[in-house]
């Protein structure tokens, strides 16, 4: 029976990946169950079905199933990437250290292990390995829109904002709509003093009412000040106050209330920490 069901399994298979690379994430997720039934072994089977529910964000679900296929493909490198992409969404860096130095040591060439790693370093604040495994990754695929954001991202926050600057627009270049692609962008304008061509990224955001928007707004006030431009910046820290911001309230109180040129004891904000989305 085995023998016969093995063929049956396999084109339930193939429909599956049909249909997700299509994101017809249900009909994958049923053409998936159905291969698996028809053979519990059938290669690739659990790593696929996995893959469709971590795309469902059934995480947990997911899990499980990448652990079913560990135990019959422990030489997929594929397996080890997957599974480490939800290890870096929920956090657990050294989970996903360890199954993306699995995925290397099984293929050095596969670029979407490095960029997991990437991420992995990034998340758990090692910039410079991060920087490492995505001119790594770049390498490999140098048009991957993704790592050179995060590359530009991780430049950034190592004070080369000008380098950071150009990547982040070569992303944009190839993908408009990176997640956080135009707030970033804007952050480190701000931080080179570039603040007209921040105000352009910060309106994007807040004409697209992202949920960076608050932040947007504060930071486009933030440039309009340094420009001396008093009624536009208080302008947009009244929005920020009246969504509940605490220091756009101090400076709507002891500034934009005032006849004071300078804002007095001006609130001290920390470099801003990126966010990528995986």
């Amino acid at each position: 029976m085995h023998m016969l069901a093995q063929p049956d399994a396999l084109v339930h298979l193939k429909h599956a990946e049909s249909a997700y690379q299509s994101n017809a994430l249900d009909q994958a997720l049923a053409y998936a169950d159905s291969a698996i039934k028809l053979d519990s072994s059938v290669p690739g089977g659990y790593k696929l079905r996995g893959d469709i529910k971590q795309r469902q964000r059934d995480m947990h679900g997911a899990l499980m199933d990448y652990v079913k296929s560990e135990k019959l493909e422990p030489e997929n490198p594929r397996l080890y990437v997957s599974r480490s992409a939800i290890h870096i969404t929920e956090g657990r860096v050294k989970e996903a250290m360890r199954d993306v130095d699995r995925a290397i040591d099984l293929d050095k060439s596969d670029a979407d292990a490095w960029y997991n790693r990437a991420c992995a370093n990034y998340i758990g604040q090692a910039n410079d390995g991060a920087l490492r495994d995505l001119e790594k990754c770049l390498e490999l695929r140098p048009g991957n829109a993704d790592a050179l954001f995060l590359r530009g991202v991780v430049k950034g926050e190592l004070y080369k904002e000008k380098d950071g600057i150009a990547d982040i627009h070569a992303a944009l270049a190839l993908n408009p709509k990176i997640i956080g692609g135009a707030m970033s962008l804007g952050v480190l304008l701000f931080e080179t003093k570039e603040y007209e061509a921040a105000i352009v990224q910060f309106t994007q955001v807040i004409d697209a009412k992202r949920e960076e928007f608050k932040e947007a707004l504060y930071y486009r006030a933030e440039c309009y000040y340094e420009l001396k431009n008093k009624e536009m910046a208080c302008n947009n820290w009244r929005q920020c106050a009246d969504l509940g911001e605490g220091d756009a309230k101090f400076i709507v109180r002891n500034y934009c209330n005032t006849d004071e040129d300078k804002i007095p004891k001006k609130p001290v904000r920390g470099r801003r920490k990126m966010v990528i989305e995986f």
